[in-house]
């Protein structure tokens, strides 16, 4: 299957975006011709890793609703406009685009958060753009051991 120009271009912004930060993403494997026909093109997304702290997956779609799985607990979707957006603001340490949402808040939070040992439950928030145009992008977090000292160590939302 070659891969369309909206994907190649969205697989170049990725690696600029993890070169920006110093992670250039794993070669992207050629995709076998033959698996749109057997399971549909829908199916079969190119995937770029960013292997690291945080590890990203980053699955680019046909139909460009992509999908970004942070550190195996939180899988955000997200258009194609937005999807390097996303994995730039999710590498940026400084930029505190990226934060926790607490679902439960208070003492009852923090003593759920520390019988499950886990910064769930909450949700995983990204912020790309500017002033009126900015988009807001949220996944739950799945509870997994060993828990992410990444996710652990964002900082949480205000409100």
């Amino acid at each position: 299957m070659p891969i369309d120009d909206a994907t190649q271009s969205a697989v170049r912004a990725l690696w600029e975006a993890g070169a920006r930060h110093g992670r250039a993403p794993a070669p992207v494997p050629e995709a076998d011709p033959w698996e749109d026909e057997v399971q549909g093109a829908e199916r079969s997304p190119v995937v770029v890793v960013l292997a690291g702290t945080p590890d990203l997956q980053v699955r680019l779609h046909r139909d460009g609703q992509d999908e970004v799985e942070v550190e195996d607990v939180a899988t955000l979707e997200v258009p194609r406009r937005d999807t390097a957006a996303v994995v730039d603001a999710l590498l940026d340490r400084g930029g505190r685009r990226a934060r926790r949402r607490p679902r439960v808040r208070g003492v009852l939070g923090n003593v759920l958060a520390a019988l499950v040992g886990s910064p769930a439950p909450s949700d995983l928030e990204v912020r790309v753009g500017d002033g009126e145009t900015t988009r807001v992008y949220r996944a739950q977090v799945v509870v997994r051991h060993p828990v992410s000292g990444w996710l652990l160590a964002l900082p949480t939302t205000d409100d």
